[in-house]
């Protein structure tokens, strides 16, 4: 990939790169739909990324190629009174959000291009945004702090996108460890890492059905959270107990009182499952993220008829202990947590029987954890 990178570099821009910089997407073991309430959740960064090789222009502007889109756009780093259209949108919120925290921008020609998944819930919008801030600290010559700009980039897609998400796929995008999963305390953003059970693999399988969070229910669904912890006095679910959910959830409306039990038994969830890891019980661990698919079909409601396939019918596979979406929802991928030695059987089976049932080809994929936001190249 990185071969590839810089020759399509030279043949745009008839020069070398300064940079080359990876930005990885991201799965969800367990602990979806609890960022935003200040929860925790478990991802793991993926081996596909977004990719950006960069170069100084001299100039108060961006010159962005997207090789995977065969589209060019440009925008000032002096005016943001125009926002730009489609995935441009992205780079340039960075930017704007930068100036806003008076950092200094230095302008670049650069080329992007990745292996990520477009509209797979592997998150390509946080890897984007990563590799961009990442862009221009690199040119601006300040230190990287990825926690620090994971919180930038989430206020991007929140007040420049309008999408309102928690921080989850920016903060594992940035921080994301080579052969784990991170556990994050999404109040504190503080950090620990795991190793998957002993001869367990992560199975990613994307249902080819594309999902848009920004035009979904995701933000419906944020509201209805805030509507809970209203109830109960507090700023968000985190804060709620279960105990005191229990007594007093009759009293919530029903569709509210629904996604308030997916939120803190998710919680509850992701905790043990960090639990399973330290004890290297898979059993357990396939058992919760089950829990999981249910809850989110049912109490959530952000499942759709594939993904409840794909989850299904992997539960009933040799080798596979458990199967649950992942991300946000409305379509993208799930995930399978299966034997090694059984991986390559599962992957066939499922995509047999998925094909069969859907009519549609999924695209299936082992991962482990990769490192998070990095300069893979310096000229």
């Amino acid at each position: 990939m990185l071969e590839q990178i810089i020759a399509a570099f030279q043949k745009i821009y008839h020069c070398d790169p300064d940079f080359v910089l990876r930005s990885p997407g991201r799965i969800n073991l367990i602990g979806e739909h609890t960022d935003y309430n200040e929860g925790f959740v478990f991802p793991l960064a993926i081996k596909y990324a977004q990719w950006l090789a960069i170069r100084a222009n001299g100039m108060q502007e961006v010159k962005l190629h997207s090789l995977d889109l065969d589209a060019e756009s440009v925008f000032s780093l002096t005016d943001f009174s125009e926002k730009g259209e489609g995935w441009i949108r992205y780079p340039q919120g960075i930017a704007f959000m930068l100036s806003q925290d008076n950092y200094s921008l230095t302008g670049w020609d650069g080329l992007l291009s990745g292996d990520l998944p477009i509209g797979a819930g592997l998150s390509s919008s946080a890897a984007l945004e990563m590799v961009v801030a990442r862009a221009f600290s690199l040119l601006g010559g300040y230190s990287w702090d990825p926690k620090k700009m994971a919180l930038l980039a989430q206020k991007t897609e929140n007040q420049w996108v309008g999408m309102n998400c928690g921080i989850m796929d920016q903060l594992i995008s940035g921080c994301g460890e080579a052969g784990k999963a991170v556990l994050i305390d999404c109040r504190s953003l503080d950090l620990s890492s795991y190793m998957l059970p002993a001869g367990t693999v992560i199975v990613v399988m994307d249902t080819m059905v594309k999902h848009s969070l920004v035009a979904s229910a995701y933000n419906e669904r944020r509201a209805q959270c805030m509507e809970g912890a209203k109830f109960f006095g507090r700023q968000v679910l985190r804060d709620v107990s279960i105990d005191e959910f229990a007594a007093r959830k009759d009293q919530l409306p029903e569709l509210v009182m629904r996604r308030c039990q997916h939120v803190l038994s998710e919680n509850l969830r992701t905790l043990e499952a960090a639990k399973c890891m330290e004890e290297n019980d898979p059993e357990r661990l396939g058992r919760l993220m089950n829990e999981s698919h249910a809850s989110l079909q049912n109490d959530f409601e952000v499942s759709c008829a594939e993904l409840d396939i794909m989850a299904y019918e992997s539960q009933k596979l040799d080798g596979c202990y458990g199967a649950r979406m992942t991300g946000g929802g409305f379509g993208g991928c799930a995930i399978a947590l299966v034997q090694a030695d059984k991986a390559e059987c599962f992957q066939s089976d499922i995509s047999e029987i998925y094909q069969k049932r859907t009519g549609i080809k999924p695209n299936i994929f082992i991962t482990e954890g990769a490192q998070g936001t990095s300069v893979v190249y310096s000229k």
